[in-house]
């Protein structure tokens, strides 16, 4: 999706209807495909506020200057021939093959969690659900799905932890967090840990230096071997259809039930 697509959509769902951030966010949404061939003077007009004011807006986005922002306006989907984004690994799946075989491959993944290679796993992270107080739970794009997920779920039952949806935010606080920290990372390729996924250069991550305790929830059962990572719990895929925003819920629900159990 990139950065920038990703912080615009963002920030409208953080800001008030009428707020100048909403109209401006909301605006350049509207042109994004534009954005590329404009000057900072030619995205003020469009928004009809002040260069200023947009300048202002960029560094909230976490943009260093209009040069970067605009660097991350030239969007082409696929770019990188990522045969795993939405719109070529499922939507495109569904109108060649039809709707109920993308069902199909959903179910067959689905029967595939009641294996028990990761029940060990699924109760060590619940008894450091008790452990812990201070917890946060990352992922980004449809690997946030099951950072929500979780949060409410264990919220229903007492247990209160941290996300967000800001990757700078989310890359902040991993930095940070010292070694009374639990952060759960939901990541399909497992990739999270590694290089920042959302940028133009997909640069290196280098969290060498992490405190907190890391648990990674993946579609790639080989990151279970990585030094970043304290416990793994891995899915599998059993097609080249990606299911782990339909994945991660129910996961997340044996998750809970384990936890239930142990507070009890």
């Amino acid at each position: 999706m990139g950065n920038l697509l990703n912080r615009l959509l963002i920030m409208l769902n953080d800001n008030d209807l009428y707020s100048t951030n909403y109209h401006i966010a909301m605006t350049l949404l509207m042109n994004f495909y534009t954005l590329k061939d404009l000057s900072i003077g030619e995205v003020a007009k469009l928004c009809n506020v002040s260069k200023s004011t947009i300048s202002k807006f960029i560094r909230t986005l976490n943009f260093e200057d209009y040069s970067d922002f605009r660097a991350s306006a030239f969007f082409q989907e696929n770019r990188y021939g990522f045969l795993l984004n939405y719109n070529q690994n499922i939507a495109e799946y569904i109108d060649k093959n039809g709707y109920n075989t993308y069902l199909e491959n959903v179910q067959k993944d689905i029967n595939t969690l009641q294996s028990e290679h990761n029940e060990m796993k699924i109760k060590e992270l619940a008894n450091d659900l008790i452990k812990y107080k201070k917890i946060a739970a990352f992922g980004l794009l449809f690997s946030e799905i099951g950072a929500l997920d979780l949060q409410m779920k264990l919220a229903y039952n007492g247990k209160f932890i941290v996300t967000n949806l800001d990757d700078v935010k989310q890359d902040t606080f991993i930095r940070q967090a010292d070694e009374n920290t639990l952060i759960i990372i939901y990541s399909n390729s497992g990739s999270y840990l590694e290089r920042y996924q959302l940028s133009e250069f997909q640069e290196e991550k280098d969290y060498s230096k992490i405190k907190a305790k890391i648990i990674l929830i993946t579609g790639n059962g080989d990151k279970a071997n990585s030094l970043k990572v304290d416990n793994c719990i891995s899915f599998q895929h059993n097609s080249e259809i990606q299911t782990h925003s339909v994945i991660y819920p129910l996961i997340n629900d044996k998750i809970v039930n384990e936890y239930r159990k142990l507070k009890k």
